[in-house]
Parts: C-alpha cells; structure tokens; sequence
C-alpha cells in the first residue's frame, strides 16, 4: 500500500481541469457579436381613413369623420380624382362648410402625432387659394399647424395644381392632450376651386 501512487492529487495528472481550452467568455471577448441599439424612429398607426367603408364594398363613407355641409363631400372615382381606390374627400369654395374634421384618435400613451395624405388641388391658382390643417387638443379649439398654397407663401408648402401629391406633418407635441382630432380646410375662391384628399395616415410615437 506504500509503493503505487501515480493517482496521487499531488502527482502530473493529464486530466487536469486547469489544462486545455476552457469555455470562459473572458478567454475570447472578441468571439462575442456587439449589436448596435436600434435608435430609428418607430411610428404605429392609430388611424387611417381613405374614405371608404371598412367592409371592403368599395362604397364612399366619412368613417367617423365630420363634415358640416354642402362644401365637403365624399366623391367617388371619376376624373382620376382619388388617389387609391374609389374614394376621396373634396373640399371647395371658402366657406364656414369647407372643412372635414376627423374623429378623436387614441393618443393617450403618445407624446408626438404625425399625419401623412396625399391632396390634388384642382383649380387652385390664384395667389390667395391655399388649404389647411388645423388640430385640436382638446376637442373644441381648432390651431393651424401647416399650410399648402398655390404660390409658396412664407410658412406654407408651394403645390402644383392637378396632380397627387403627398402631404406630411409631424412632430406634433401632443403630450398630455384630452381630445386631439385634426381638420382639413379649404380656402378656394368658388365652388370650382377645390382639393382632394385620400389616404390619410395618423401615426404617434
């Protein structure tokens, strides 16, 4: 029992666990992928109208929204005047009914609104025809947020007449609001100067 002791702890042991490779993620930092944090601006959509029913019949419909009389009315494709699909909301003239006001959107949890459309002014040439965007905060108080005019006045977006273009709006603060809905307004001249708008997307962040 005193002269074999080639097992001993104290003896060269090949299985020792401090030889060899080990699986340590110290050992080999570089092995390790580092993924950038992703820091792009994420909207969700809380609404969206293109002014059609929702049961996919293709039929016209404001879908909530409120338009107050003869000088906003939901049109249904003819002259190429919708942007998608078969519907679109027309407003004319310059009157206290030239207006379309949306629903209450749900921004509750959101700091910030934005709001994309596409417009086709058609007839609106003169100097003085532009049309506008106004949001309240609390459901009955209107403020302007953006302008479109013929001419590019100082504030406003220059359109060309007759074609589909988009429209954008964002970093509206929206933080702490009760009631937040946005209007279209138009200010034409007559009844022949109007704008079309389809396919407006409200999103928050």
């Amino acid at each position: 029992p005193t002269v074999a002791h080639s097992a001993s702890p104290t003896g060269t042991s090949t299985a020792s666990p401090t030889k060899g490779p080990t699986n340590s993620p110290t050992d080999s930092p570089t092995d390790v992928p580092t993924l950038a944090p992703n820091t792009e601006t994420v909207w969700e959509t809380i609404g969206f109208n293109g002014f059609e029913k929702e049961d996919g019949s293709g039929e016209c419909d404001l879908n909530d929204w409120v338009d107050p009389g003869a000088d906003a009315k939901v049109i249904e494709n003819r002259w190429n005047n919708v942007h998608s699909g078969n519907c679109a909301l027309r407003l004319q003239d310059d009157s206290r009914t030239s207006t379309a006001t949306s629903e209450t959107l749900p921004v509750a949890n959101f700091d910030t609104l934005k709001v994309t459309f596409w417009y086709k002014p058609r007839r609106m040439t003169a100097s003085s025809e532009e049309f506008h965007l106004y949001i309240s905060k609390d459901g009955g108080n209107f403020a302007l947020e953006h302008t479109w005019s013929s001419d590019g006045k100082l504030g406003s977006t220059e359109f060309t007449d007759g074609i589909y273009q988009q429209g954008i709006v964002d970093n509206i603060d929206v933080t702490n609001a009760s009631d937040v809905r946005i209007r279209f307004m138009c200010n034409g001249d007559s009844n022949q100067d109007r704008v079309f708008i389809d396919d407006v997307a409200m999103e928050a962040m």
